[in-house]
């Protein structure tokens, strides 16, 4: 159905994304910790469908407005990135922090899907 065709594969990706991410810290040899981050950036790149079919399903004639709110959304977060990373670097001197707060982002936007439903309309 739409429900999980849309919020069921972004909410699964970026699970598989923030897992994946979080074990890439943990990896025993960076071969290993390259390949669970690199499928990390591969789950959260096939989110990519589903969450822009979501701003069509819930802005209808409107999809524009959406989906400028979702990309100001995420470009708000990528200008916040870099200074976090410096910070958490800095304050803990190894780079399992950030790595492990990624993964942790991801896991919340997981959560946050299950709240999604694109068959509600913002706009009538």
């Amino acid at each position: 159905g739409l429900r999980f065709g849309r919020a069921g594969v972004a909410g699964i990706g970026n699970l598989l994304a923030g897992v994946a991410m979080i074990a890439g810290a943990f990896a025993p040899n960076p071969m290993m910790a390259i390949g669970l981050i690199s499928l990390s950036v591969a789950a959260t790149m096939f989110t990519l469908g589903a969450m822009w079919s979501t701003c069509q399903d819930i802005g209808g004639g409107h999809v524009g407005v959406v989906g400028a709110a979702m990309n100001t959304a995420g470009q708000i977060g990528a200008i916040g990135g870099p200074p976090a990373v410096t910070y958490l670097l800095a304050r803990f001197s190894d780079w399992n922090a950030p790595v492990l707060a990624i993964g942790g982002f991801f896991i919340v936007g997981s959560v946050c899907w299950c709240f999604v439903d694109p068959r509600d309309k913002v706009f009538d």
